[in-house]
Formats: C-alpha cells, structure tokens, sequence
C-alpha cells in the first residue's frame, strides 16, 4: 500500500500503464501589420534569449493586455505567439503541426468558461496560418453546460461551431479501451455504482474498470496537436484549477475520484500530462484572466469572481497556472482571505520533480502591446 502522504513515496504512483503507444471576423490588413509589430518583438527576444542564456528547462510565459473584443484579444495574442513561437523554435502552420484539437475548459460552466471573443481570436490565428476549419476541432467535456451559457450560440443538436467540429464525451469512439491513465486511486461511490450495473457478476471487471480513467482518443492521434484555453480558478485540495488541471483531470472519463485528495489529485494531474504522446503535442495553453475566481473551492460562484486585463501564454501549462496564482493571491489578500503558499503547492512540485520544467517560477516576457 503506497503511503501518498509521503511526498518522496507519492512520486511512485506517477507511472501510467499504456498499452498503445501512438501516441468570421476577417483580420487581413491587421493581421499584417500586427505580424510586423510581432517581428519587431521576436527581434527584442532574440537579443535577450541568446544560446548562452537560452536553458532548454526553463519555463516562458508571455504576459499581454486582455480585451473585451475578439479584435483586442487577436491584436494582443499575435506578438505573444510569435515570441512564443521563437523561443521554441517552431512554426504553427500545418505543414507542421496537421491537425489541432482546441481543449475548451467547462469545468465551471455555464458561469465560467473561456469566452467566445478567445475562441474566435484562436481560430482566427490559425486560419491566418492556413488551417482549414476540418484541420481544427474543439473539444468539450460538458457541451450541455456551454449550450446554457449562451455565449456561443451553441444547440444542443449541432456540435459545430463556426463550422468547426466540437468533440464531447457522447461520440462514437470518443474513448477507447486502449488509452487510459491507471490509478489505484478508489473511485467514487457513484463510478463504483456504475460498474456494477454494467458488470454486475464480474467481479475482477469491476475492480479493473474502477482503476481506469479513460483519454479521449483523438488527443493521441499522431497527427493531432493541442491548443488548452483554460479559465483559472482557487481549489481548496489543489490550490489552483487552470491549464493543467484542464489537459489532465478534466481530459479523463471519471476525474471526480481525484478531487478530493490534495496528493493523489496533483499526482494524477502531472502524471496524466507526463504522459509522452499528451506532453510531446502541446502547442500552448493560453488563459484570459478578464475572468477568475479567486475563492470558492472548485465550483462555480459569481460572488468570487475577478477581473485583470491579462493574457497569458505559454507552451507550458503549469507555468501558466504559476503566472495566474499570483492575481489569485492579490485579489484574496485585497478582501483579507487566508494566503496559499505557491511553493508548497504539490502540482508545482510534481512536476519539477518529473522535469516537466522550472515552473514555480517561470520566465516571463511582457508584450510591448500589453499596458501593464
């Protein structure tokens, strides 16, 4: 029996069992003269990040100003993609990257969510990059709860936006039984309730699904990249929900069992993203702080809700997540709420300890666009 209370023993539940491993707003004219404001910026960076400053474990997040608008929203994230784009030396373009699937966080939804103006900006950039829309899907755990929130425009019926494909859970072969994350981790009364109906004299069945948390199998095509718009929120088990929780627990079939326990949920998260065939797609994760809640637990409540006009990016999301505590921790200290140490938090320390980079404090590069 693993003792996960023991921070050097927990790391032995980060080993995931695999058995597969394969792993219009019409923007031209601005969109030019963004790309060159850009150019002017990555020049700046390639100053500053020279081979001799340049550490490969180091973490970058790319801070710009956020908008109400799609417009502002596109005008600020170009310079940052194109920073990003030349700190890790790549292209988005599908030559390079065929296939991208845009990871929509709902967990908090209908009240909290990634806005439209996001989306549409997202989806302008990669169109601006040659992406067709059947290139490009987005991907949604509860469609029904973005449907109610109305900012979409979404039906229940038609699981496309912008003629984009949306993904969810109820499609055939969303999941197969050849990616899975496994975890000893018990489940909840309701998933064990569930086994049962479905395997209801098959004892060693029941005890073998209850392990498996099921990936969607998409996000392991070899082809198919990722894009992670998340909104961020304080957890009281994790610390904070965003970037990572959104490419790890809200990416699984049955992630309730893990929200309970602040060591085996900040397992699970970095071990589910450790794995080589999630890890190695990642485009980036981008997050709009227009919106956070900054206390609460991990429910949605409008009373705890903040705003900062800040766009962050970066390839990594733990590092983004690490960039969004701090507006968490300032708008709790504003209304005298109980601190949280960003250095104690576990998803932190997972994963440096998996060296997934330096994330507790990452590298930060403002926009010249963004008014700080």
């Amino acid at each position: 029996m693993i003792d996960m209370h023991d921070l050097a023993l927990s790391m032995n539940c980060f080993f995931q069992r695999i058995f597969k491993r394969q792993a219009v707003v019409l923007f031209s004219i601005i969109g030019m003269i963004t790309c060159l404001f850009a150019e002017m910026q990555n020049i700046t960076q390639k100053k500053l990040l020279s081979k001799e400053q340049f550490d490969h474990n180091t973490s970058f997040v790319f801070i710009g100003k956020s908008s109400q608008g799609t417009l502002g929203l596109y005008e600020s994230m170009i310079p940052l993609l194109h920073s990003m784009e030349d700190v890790r030396g790549i292209k988005i373009m599908p030559e390079n990257f065929p296939k991208i699937i845009i990871k929509l966080d709902t967990s908090a939804a209908p009240g909290l969510h990634p806005s439209s103006n996001l989306v549409d900006a997202t989806l302008e950039f990669l169109r601006q990059r040659g992406y067709s829309k059947d290139r490009v899907d987005l991907l949604c755990f509860n469609f029904d709860e973005l449907v109610r929130s109305k900012a979409y425009g979404l039906q229940s019926k038609n699981r496309k936006y912008k003629g984009h494909k949306i993904q969810t859970p109820v499609d055939e072969g969303f999941f197969t039984s050849e990616w899975f994350h496994d975890s000893s981790m018990p489940p909840q009364v309701h998933d064990r309730a569930k086994f049962f109906l479905e395997f209801p004299h098959d004892l060693s069945k029941r005890m073998e699904e209850e392990r498996k948390s099921y990936i969607p199998a998409a996000l392991l095509d070899a082809q198919t990249y990722w894009i992670n718009l998340a909104v961020v929120m304080d957890d009281t088990k994790l610390g904070i929900t965003g970037a990572a929780s959104n490419m790890s627990l809200d990416l699984v079939s049955n992630s309730k069992r893990f929200r309970q326990d602040s060591t085996l949920g900040a397992a699970a998260i970095t071990e589910i993203l450790a794995i080589p065939e999630i890890w190695g797609k990642r485009l980036f994760s981008m997050v709009d702080l227009h919106r956070y809640q900054f206390a609460g637990g991990s429910d949605f409540n409008a009373e705890f809700i903040d705003s900062s006009p800040i766009l962050l990016v970066s390839q990594n999301p733990f590092s983004v997540d690490s960039i969004a505590w701090k507006y968490i921790a300032k708008s709790r200290e504003m209304r005298k709420l109980s601190s949280r140490s960003k250095e104690e938090a576990l998803i932190f320390k997972y994963a440096e300890s998996l060296n997934l980079g330096r994330v507790v404090e990452p590298k930060v590069i403002k926009s010249f666009l963004a008014n700080q």
